[in-house]
């Protein structure tokens, strides 16, 4: 019968086969008896039924396997090539991307990186929001009379905006939105370079490493590991492989045809086995290497990076939220002349109660009114504090 392994478990040697007529079939290791191919899922097989019992399992040919001595050039002759060994008779899943060349601990080195790298990375990083500030510069005014604090007011500030909108949705067109939008863009900015301050490790790997040989050295750090895990567990396959068909060559006689290919078949396990163990070494001796060298770059340049750092986060996310704060008054004062001038509005806030003319301080004290204070949340109460603000700004706008 024909079929294909649809399952493998490399631990315990058990599997399953679906059958070219859709039957399933269990069956384990010692039911196979391919000297030259290891199961796995995938794998189309020849096998037969004895007792509703898997035997005699082989990887499916279309001619009867003739089993030779392995040529001489075929060989291993290298841990590489007996990597490469084990690749072709399938016992390890390596991808063809990965290289097999021998490790240059100098080219992955920290004190390989140019003096200045720092700051020519660090300017690259915030290129983004100078650009941004150069966009919106014209909307930066001179004086405080004319700034609200944008992180105090903003979930107030964007509130307030929705719930004029709920009344008139007129006020969404014109010059209103796009403040509103041009406010959003510089707010996601000035987002995603305040998350980099607060992780200065991230900072460190996203803005300098990635421009080094850190990222290389620790990938194949991290290859090796992964193919070690791999060719161990594999080992353990190999060692039930051998150690049943030498329990089977122990069975047959030296003049039995079967004697001599298994015998062969064994003594080739055995090479890419003791090869496997040698790449296993090989691996062992690259990560012993590979770590103090990633260790390295955080020793080198981490303090160094963090001071620049944020003395030029500091200097430059300030010129960003002095636009925030212009903008967020420019939007401020168009929200309510726009309301203002509105019919649906001031007759809803004339049924409110709410004075004119109308502001976010007069909607505040509104709005504060409606609040039961035995329940007030976090939030709710925050907005206390930005009355507060809002009132002083008011008394000092009037002298």
């Amino acid at each position: 019968m024909n079929g294909t392994i649809i399952f493998y478990n490399l631990d315990n040697g058990s599997g399953l086969i679906l059958s070219e007529d859709k039957k399933k079939y269990k069956f384990d290791i010692q039911m196979w008896d391919d000297f030259d191919y290891m199961p796995a899922i995938g794998l189309k097989v020849s096998f037969k039924i004895n007792d509703e019992t898997v035997t005699n399992i082989n990887k499916y040919q279309d001619d009867i396997i003739v089993l030779e001595e392995p040529k001489q050039s075929s060989a291993p002759t290298s841990v590489e090539d007996a990597a490469r060994m084990i690749l072709q008779t399938g016992i390890f899943a390596l991808s063809d991307e990965d290289t097999l060349d021998k490790l240059d601990v100098d080219s992955y080195s920290a004190k390989s990186v140019p003096n200045g790298f720092i700051e020519a990375t660090m300017n690259k990083f915030f290129a983004s929001l100078h650009e941004t500030v150069d966009k919106y510069k014209d909307y930066q005014l001179q004086s405080d009379e004319e700034e609200l604090d944008y992180f105090k007011m903003k979930r107030f500030l964007f509130t307030a905006y929705n719930n004029l909108l709920e009344i008139d949705i007129s006020l969404a067109d014109g010059s209103l939105t796009q403040t509103y939008r041009n406010i959003q863009d510089i707010n996601s900015i000035h987002d995603i370079y305040k998350k980099s301050f607060i992780y200065p490790k991230i900072a460190f790997s996203t803005i300098f490493l990635k421009h080094t040989r850190y990222k290389e050295a620790k990938r194949r750090l991290e290859k090796n590991i992964s193919e070690m895990a791999s060719i161990k567990s594999n080992l353990s396959v190999m060692e039930s492989d051998i150690k049943y068909k030498l329990e089977k060559l122990g069975q047959l006689d030296k003049d039995d045809e079967r004697f001599m290919p298994l015998t062969k078949s064994i003594r080739h396990i055995k090479r890419i086995y003791v090869d496997a163990i040698d790449r296993v070494g090989t691996l062992r001796e690259e990560n012993e290497a590979l770590v103090p060298i990633t260790d390295e770059y955080f020793e080198l340049f981490f303090e160094e990076f963090t001071k620049k750092f944020e003395s030029s986060y500091e200097k430059n996310i300030k010129s960003l939220i002095g636009i925030l704060d212009s903008m967020a008054f420019l939007f401020d004062r168009l929200m309510w002349e726009k309301a203002s001038s509105s019919n649906i509005i001031t007759k809803h806030f004339k049924d409110a109660g709410i004075d004119y003319p109308y502001s976010s301080l007069t909607f505040l004290r509104y709005y504060l009114k409606t609040l039961n204070k035995s329940k007030l949340t976090k939030e709710n109460k925050e907005l206390f504090d930005l009355l507060e603000y809002l009132e002083k700004r008011s008394k000092r706008d009037k002298k």
